[in-house]
Protein backbone atom coordinates (compact mmCIF):
# COMPACT_ATOMS: atom_id res chain seq x y z
CA UNK A 1 0.00 0.00 0.00
CA UNK A 2 1.13 3.76 -0.97
CA UNK A 3 1.65 6.19 1.69
CA UNK A 4 -0.51 8.68 1.84
CA UNK A 5 1.26 12.13 1.27
CA UNK A 6 -1.23 14.38 2.69
CA UNK A 7 -3.99 14.30 5.21
CA UNK A 8 -6.83 11.38 4.88
CA UNK A 9 -10.17 13.68 5.14
CA UNK A 10 -13.58 12.59 5.46
CA UNK A 11 -15.92 13.35 3.02
CA UNK A 12 -18.49 15.22 4.70
CA UNK A 13 -20.09 17.74 2.56
CA UNK A 14 -19.46 19.55 -0.27
CA UNK A 15 -16.20 20.94 -1.30
CA UNK A 16 -14.18 23.72 -2.90
CA UNK A 17 -13.72 23.26 -6.86
CA UNK A 18 -11.01 24.55 -7.64
CA UNK A 19 -8.68 23.20 -10.59
CA UNK A 20 -4.60 25.53 -11.29
CA UNK A 21 -4.41 24.25 -15.43
CA UNK A 22 -6.25 25.38 -18.20
CA UNK A 23 -4.90 22.07 -20.18
CA UNK A 24 -5.91 19.87 -17.49
CA UNK A 25 -9.82 19.96 -17.59
CA UNK A 26 -12.93 18.90 -15.47
CA UNK A 27 -11.09 17.17 -12.97
CA UNK A 28 -13.69 16.98 -10.37
CA UNK A 29 -15.75 15.47 -13.12
CA UNK A 30 -18.58 18.30 -12.31
CA UNK A 31 -19.19 18.11 -16.19
CA UNK A 32 -21.30 17.12 -17.55
CA UNK A 33 -24.00 17.58 -14.90
CA UNK A 34 -26.55 15.49 -14.21
CA UNK A 35 -29.73 15.27 -11.83
CA UNK A 36 -28.50 14.69 -7.93
CA UNK A 37 -30.10 11.79 -7.13
CA UNK A 38 -31.56 10.11 -10.09
CA UNK A 39 -29.66 7.00 -10.28
CA UNK A 40 -26.52 5.69 -8.57
CA UNK A 41 -23.84 6.80 -11.87
CA UNK A 42 -24.60 7.95 -15.70
CA UNK A 43 -22.48 6.43 -18.31
CA UNK A 44 -20.78 9.06 -20.64
CA UNK A 45 -19.04 8.64 -23.84
CA UNK A 46 -15.81 10.01 -23.61
CA UNK A 47 -16.49 12.05 -26.58
CA UNK A 48 -19.06 14.19 -24.19
CA UNK A 49 -18.76 17.55 -25.17
CA UNK A 50 -17.03 19.11 -21.92
CA UNK A 51 -15.92 15.78 -20.37
CA UNK A 52 -11.87 16.36 -20.71
CA UNK A 53 -11.37 12.61 -19.67
CA UNK A 54 -10.69 9.53 -22.31
CA UNK A 55 -10.83 5.57 -21.38
CA UNK A 56 -9.04 3.15 -22.47
CA UNK A 57 -12.40 1.00 -22.42
CA UNK A 58 -13.52 -0.44 -25.20
CA UNK A 59 -16.91 1.17 -25.26
CA UNK A 60 -16.06 4.29 -24.36
CA UNK A 61 -17.90 4.63 -21.42
CA UNK A 62 -16.55 7.06 -18.36
CA UNK A 63 -19.27 6.41 -15.79
CA UNK A 64 -20.13 9.23 -13.41
CA UNK A 65 -21.96 9.07 -9.65
CA UNK A 66 -23.82 11.84 -7.80
CA UNK A 67 -23.04 13.24 -4.38
CA UNK A 68 -24.06 11.24 -1.17
CA UNK A 69 -25.79 8.54 -3.37
CA UNK A 70 -25.71 5.31 -2.19
CA UNK A 71 -24.05 7.14 1.02
CA UNK A 72 -20.76 8.32 -0.92
CA UNK A 73 -20.18 11.54 -0.90
CA UNK A 74 -17.87 13.55 -3.26
CA UNK A 75 -14.32 14.63 -2.24
CA UNK A 76 -15.06 17.76 -4.00
CA UNK A 77 -18.10 19.39 -5.77
CA UNK A 78 -21.32 17.07 -6.50
CA UNK A 79 -19.84 14.94 -8.74
CA UNK A 80 -17.21 12.08 -8.86
CA UNK A 81 -16.26 8.96 -11.43
CA UNK A 82 -15.94 5.61 -11.35
CA UNK A 83 -12.64 3.93 -12.65
CA UNK A 84 -14.58 0.57 -13.43
CA UNK A 85 -17.41 1.70 -15.56
CA UNK A 86 -18.38 -1.53 -17.60
CA UNK A 87 -14.97 -3.12 -17.52
CA UNK A 88 -11.01 -2.49 -16.26
CA UNK A 89 -10.00 0.29 -17.81
CA UNK A 90 -8.27 3.89 -17.00
CA UNK A 91 -8.94 7.25 -17.56
CA UNK A 92 -6.08 9.49 -18.76
CA UNK A 93 -5.87 13.11 -20.15
CA UNK A 94 -3.03 14.40 -22.40
CA UNK A 95 -1.41 17.86 -21.40
CA UNK A 96 0.37 19.53 -23.96
CA UNK A 97 2.16 22.98 -23.61
CA UNK A 98 4.09 22.47 -20.37
CA UNK A 99 7.99 23.61 -21.13
CA UNK A 100 11.03 21.33 -20.53
CA UNK A 101 12.34 21.34 -16.91
CA UNK A 102 9.25 22.87 -15.59
CA UNK A 103 8.03 20.94 -12.15
CA UNK A 104 4.63 19.33 -12.84
CA UNK A 105 2.41 18.33 -9.59
CA UNK A 106 -1.05 16.61 -8.90
CA UNK A 107 -2.94 16.09 -6.45
CA UNK A 108 -6.33 13.72 -6.49
CA UNK A 109 -8.78 12.12 -4.06
CA UNK A 110 -9.03 8.00 -4.11
CA UNK A 111 -11.77 5.92 -2.57
CA UNK A 112 -13.31 1.83 -2.53
CA UNK A 113 -16.01 1.37 -2.91
CA UNK A 114 -17.18 -2.33 -1.73
CA UNK A 115 -13.58 -2.74 0.34
CA UNK A 116 -10.02 -1.61 -0.44
CA UNK A 117 -9.35 -0.97 -4.05
CA UNK A 118 -6.08 0.05 -5.75
CA UNK A 119 -4.95 2.01 -8.66
CA UNK A 120 -2.19 3.42 -10.24
CA UNK A 121 -1.19 6.66 -10.80
CA UNK A 122 1.10 7.14 -14.40
CA UNK A 123 2.84 10.27 -15.82
CA UNK A 124 4.03 9.53 -18.90
CA UNK A 125 6.26 11.91 -21.60
CA UNK A 126 4.85 10.96 -24.91
CA UNK A 127 8.27 11.40 -27.06
CA UNK A 128 8.32 14.10 -29.80
CA UNK A 129 5.82 12.61 -31.70
CA UNK A 130 3.97 13.05 -28.98
CA UNK A 131 2.08 9.57 -29.27
CA UNK A 132 1.19 7.13 -26.83
CA UNK A 133 2.80 3.62 -27.42
CA UNK A 134 5.12 4.59 -30.20
CA UNK A 135 7.94 3.51 -28.42
CA UNK A 136 9.66 6.65 -27.29
CA UNK A 137 7.77 7.00 -24.56
CA UNK A 138 9.41 8.10 -21.18
CA UNK A 139 7.32 6.91 -17.85
CA UNK A 140 8.06 10.02 -15.20
CA UNK A 141 6.19 8.77 -12.63
CA UNK A 142 4.45 5.63 -11.39
CA UNK A 143 3.01 4.83 -8.30
CA UNK A 144 -0.19 2.43 -7.20
CA UNK A 145 -2.54 3.56 -3.82
CA UNK A 146 -4.97 1.72 -2.14
CA UNK A 147 -8.27 3.10 0.17
CA UNK A 148 -10.80 1.16 1.34
CA UNK A 149 -15.24 2.66 1.13
CA UNK A 150 -14.63 3.90 4.57
CA UNK A 151 -13.14 7.86 3.44
CA UNK A 152 -11.21 9.04 0.61
CA UNK A 153 -7.55 9.19 0.53
CA UNK A 154 -6.24 12.50 -0.59
CA UNK A 155 -2.68 12.64 -2.30
CA UNK A 156 -0.57 14.89 -3.91
CA UNK A 157 2.97 14.85 -5.39
CA UNK A 158 4.53 17.60 -2.48
CA UNK A 159 7.83 16.04 -1.01
CA UNK A 160 8.18 13.73 -3.33
CA UNK A 161 10.93 13.86 -6.09
CA UNK A 162 10.42 16.23 -8.70
CA UNK A 163 8.48 15.26 -11.99
CA UNK A 164 10.38 17.40 -14.58
CA UNK A 165 8.58 17.85 -17.69
CA UNK A 166 10.39 17.06 -20.93
CA UNK A 167 8.75 19.32 -23.06
CA UNK A 168 6.45 16.46 -24.76
CA UNK A 169 3.08 15.99 -24.51
CA UNK A 170 2.01 14.22 -21.03
CA UNK A 171 -0.37 11.76 -20.72
CA UNK A 172 -1.29 11.88 -16.90
CA UNK A 173 -3.94 8.48 -16.21
CA UNK A 174 -5.80 6.59 -13.19
CA UNK A 175 -5.11 2.59 -14.04
CA UNK A 176 -7.69 0.36 -12.26
CA UNK A 177 -5.17 -2.21 -10.54
CA UNK A 178 -7.61 -4.10 -8.42
CA UNK A 179 -11.17 -3.73 -6.96
CA UNK A 180 -12.35 -6.03 -3.76
CA UNK A 181 -15.32 -8.13 -4.80
CA UNK A 182 -13.47 -8.75 -8.25
CA UNK A 183 -16.31 -7.72 -10.33
CA UNK A 184 -14.58 -5.83 -13.39
CA UNK A 185 -17.66 -3.24 -13.24
CA UNK A 186 -16.69 -2.06 -10.21
CA UNK A 187 -14.87 -0.05 -8.18
CA UNK A 188 -11.76 2.89 -7.91
CA UNK A 189 -13.71 6.10 -7.30
CA UNK A 190 -11.41 9.47 -8.20
CA UNK A 191 -12.20 12.55 -7.16
CA UNK A 192 -10.41 15.91 -7.08
CA UNK A 193 -8.05 15.40 -9.40
CA UNK A 194 -5.40 17.96 -10.78
CA UNK A 195 -2.21 17.44 -13.01
CA UNK A 196 0.38 20.48 -14.12
CA UNK A 197 2.72 23.56 -13.04
CA UNK A 198 1.57 25.11 -9.31
CA UNK A 199 -1.06 22.72 -8.95
CA UNK A 200 -0.43 22.25 -5.03
CA UNK A 201 -0.33 25.89 -4.42
CA UNK A 202 -1.78 25.69 -0.84
CA UNK A 203 -4.63 28.01 -1.51
CA UNK A 204 -5.46 26.17 -4.70
CA UNK A 205 -6.01 22.23 -3.31
CA UNK A 206 -9.60 20.92 -3.01
CA UNK A 207 -10.73 21.76 1.20
CA UNK A 208 -13.96 19.41 2.62
CA UNK A 209 -16.47 22.45 3.42
CA UNK A 210 -17.03 20.43 6.61
CA UNK A 211 -13.13 21.70 7.51
CA UNK A 212 -14.44 25.13 6.30
CA UNK A 213 -17.46 24.58 9.09
CA UNK A 214 -15.63 23.33 11.29
CA UNK A 215 -13.29 26.15 11.45
CA UNK A 216 -15.66 28.85 11.81
CA UNK A 217 -16.62 26.89 15.28
CA UNK A 218 -13.32 27.68 16.57
CA UNK A 219 -13.37 30.91 15.15
CA UNK A 220 -16.07 31.73 17.05
CA UNK A 221 -14.00 30.97 19.82
CA UNK A 222 -11.00 33.16 18.77
CA UNK A 223 -8.97 30.47 18.25
CA UNK A 224 -8.68 29.54 14.65
CA UNK A 225 -7.70 32.63 11.74
CA UNK A 226 -8.92 33.39 9.10
CA UNK A 227 -10.50 31.77 6.16
CA UNK A 228 -8.01 30.75 3.45
CA UNK A 229 -9.43 32.43 -0.07
CA UNK A 230 -7.81 31.60 -3.54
Amino acid sequence: MKKKHSLTLLALGPMLSLNANAAFINGSFETPRFTPGTADWTLYSDSTEGIGWKTTATDHQIELWSDNFQGVAAYDGAQFAELNANQVSALYQDVAGIATNSIVDFHFAHRGRLGVDTMQLDIVDLGADNLFGSGDDITLFSSQYSDDNTAWGFYTSSGLAPIVALGNTLRFSYVSISAAGGNPAVGNFIDAADFGVGVNDPSLVPVPAAFWLFGSALAGLGVFGKRRTA
